[in-house]
């Protein structure tokens, strides 16, 4: 199958890049507008809510003070004064405030004395909340329907009662004495002019419905669907507005479509206390949120025709730097087969670069062949090397095995002695090849063979020495040796009690250019020590590893206070040492 050409890629990736970040940022810039003009919307929604139960408290504010100043009227006051003279007084007052159907005068006994029509009068309404708490001071009825109203004017267009809402106020004369209780119905077409008024004001937003709830959560003013039934308390809406909060929420109606809906509870205005209704404005959520998707298709749009000139102009570049590019494809392959070949030169800056790298690998060609034998070479070198240490090492294993069961009592004996003396070893090869088998830490070393005899304490063990580097040829019978210390420690001397402690000290002293070491074990605080009948393997070890191979020195103290060992060996092994 052909590869497609470099141009190809080029232009595929730049586009591609292109595209996408055009794309994110087209997203980016849509979400951004999409929540700022979302808010906005929201915002609006919340302020007719909150613009709507302003002017119903306002309303209710100025018809309850309507009843408090004819309360205050002279003829309405007046005990003595003619049923007709209270009659012209309250027809004025409904003249002047014509959202009543009826405002009525109401004697102390709760007998309707004269109305601001002639209706109704002579009717117990003492039994009437407006009468037995409008006595007592100003009062506001919520909304119900008017049946003694509705029996007034029986030919009416509906069928339905007038709903009206009761506002009173308590009557005294000039001596405070209770005479009776104004009160008005005040119709509810009131509220039906306030929704008129509040859909002028939004007349740039469609299908728009308000809504207001009694303290029960009934309908008082909104579709004729709804009127006079009750919205669930968990609509989110209807739950926040108890709560007493305002605001928007886009939640879905017992209808099954989507709404944003504002709402706001209604707090009175001074001195009325409110009656505790709801308002909601709510408007379908995609006639809502039209503007937002209109945006965002929009941004979506435009940020596909800039992907696309991004991916035309990446088109051009491609091609721009693949010609040249081929062109040095070309010279590559005929350096690669040792060929002379004539570079082209370039007008891009980073293919002019590489005409001259490709000018310059001819004339490296013979040099770089030149090392590949030489590295060669080493690594023959380094196989030998490998060789003659892997013969080393089994020639060790072997005569320490041999030592080992000579001085073993039993099987389990020398497995024991023989497996601490394996893992000696396979430690200080451990920090040699941490090292690459160049060099290895003295204190890594003792480290290494010490610190599990520590048993977590800092006193049982102390190192004091500067920081020393041994060469592999050193550090595996140092090592060894270290071992076999600490293990008779452990078995007999001062590791093998609690109050036991070892201290080792080393020191270089150099002469003539050659380094030698010095390092001195020191135990204390173990049993009493009484040299040993006979030499032990350990001992012959130490002195075959230290004095023989390393051409050093090593001298045992076993005083009773604690075994001492003192050990020179020098930096440099023998080269006959392996």
């Amino acid at each position: 199958m052909p590869q497609p050409p470099l141009r190809v890629f080029l232009a595929l990736g730049l586009g591609a890049a292109g595209l996408v970040a055009t794309l994110v940022l087209a997203l980016v810039a849509s979400r951004v507008a999409s929540e700022r003009l979302e808010a906005r919307i929201e915002a609006e929604l919340g302020d007719l809510a909150a613009t709507m139960a302003g002017r119903l408290d306002r309303g209710l504010f100025e018809r309850w003070r309507d009843m408090v100043i004819l309360a205050e009227n002279d003829t309405i006051r007046d005990p003595a004064a003619p049923v007709e003279r209270k009659r012209r007084a309250l027809r004025r007052a409904q003249e002047t405030y014509p959202d009543y159907a009826i405002i009525g005068m109401i004697d102390a006994d709760g007998w309707v004395a004269a109305t601001s029509t002639g209706a109704l009068e002579g009717i117990d309404v003492a039994h009437r909340d407006y009468f037995t708490k409008g006595r007592h001071g100003p009062f506001v009825g919520d909304v119900h329907d008017a049946l003694l109203l509705a029996s007034l004017k029986p030919d009416r267009d509906t069928t339905e009662p007038p709903r009206v809402l009761d506002i009173a106020a308590p009557v005294r004369d000039d001596a405070g004495r209770f005479v009776g209780v104004v009160s008005g119905h005040l119709d509810w077409a009131w509220a039906r002019a306030a929704e008129a008024s509040l859909r002028e004001s939004a007349a740039g937003q469609r299908d728009l419905t308000p809504l207001v709830l009694a303290r029960d959560g009934t309908v008082l003013l909104g579709p004729d669907s709804l009127r006079r039934t009750g919205l669930p308390a968990e609509l989110p809406s209807v739950a926040a507005a108890r709560a007493g909060h305002s605001g928007t929420a886009t939640e879905t109606w017992p209808d099954g479509k989507r709404y944003l809906t504002g709402y706001r509870p209604t707090r009175g205005y001074r001195d009325f206390p409110g009656l505790g209704w709801t308002v909601l404005v709510r408007q379908d959520a995609g006639t809502a949120f039209a503007s937002v998707a209109d945006l965002r298709r929009q941004i979506l749009l435009w940020g596909l025709v800039v992907a696309t000139v991004a991916a035309g102009i990446g088109w051009f570049a491609a091609g721009l730097l693949a010609r040249p590019l081929r062109r040095l494809a070309v010279a590559a392959a005929a350096l690669g087969r040792g060929e002379p070949a004539a570079v082209p030169a370039s007008a891009v800056r980073e293919a002019q670069a590489i005409s001259h790298a490709l000018t310059a690998a001819a004339d490296t060609l013979k040099r770089q062949e030149e090392e590949r034998r030489a590295a060669d070479d080493r690594q023959e070198l380094l196989i030998h090397e490998l060789n003659h240490r892997v013969k080393n090492t089994l020639a060790t294993v072997q005569s320490m095995a041999r030592q080992t069961a000579r001085s073993a009592a039993s099987l389990d004996d020398f497995t024991g002695s023989f497996e601490a003396r394996l893992l000696a070893m396979s430690q200080t090869h451990n920090v040699l090849t941490a090292n690459h088998w160049e060099s290895a830490g003295l204190r890594g070393i003792l480290s290494a063979e010490l610190d599990p005899y520590a048993g977590g304490r800092a006193d049982r063990i102390r190192l004091d020495g500067p920081p020393i580097s041994l060469a592999p040829a050193v550090a595996l019978p140092l090592g060894m040796a270290i071992h076999e210390l600490a293990t008779n420690a452990a078995k007999y001397g001062a590791l093998s009690v609690e109050t036991g402690q070892v201290a080792v000290e080393w020191g270089v002293e150099w002469q003539a250019g050659t380094g030698m070491l010095s390092l001195r074990w020191r135990e204390t605080g173990g049993p009493t020590v009484a040299p040993p009948a006979r030499t032990g393997f350990g001992t012959r070890l130490i002195r075959t590893s230290l004095e023989r191979e390393l051409d050093g020195e090593v001298r045992l103290d076993y005083a009773a206070a604690g075994l001492a060992c003192e050990i020179a060996v020098p930096l440099a092994a023998r080269t006959e040492a392996a």
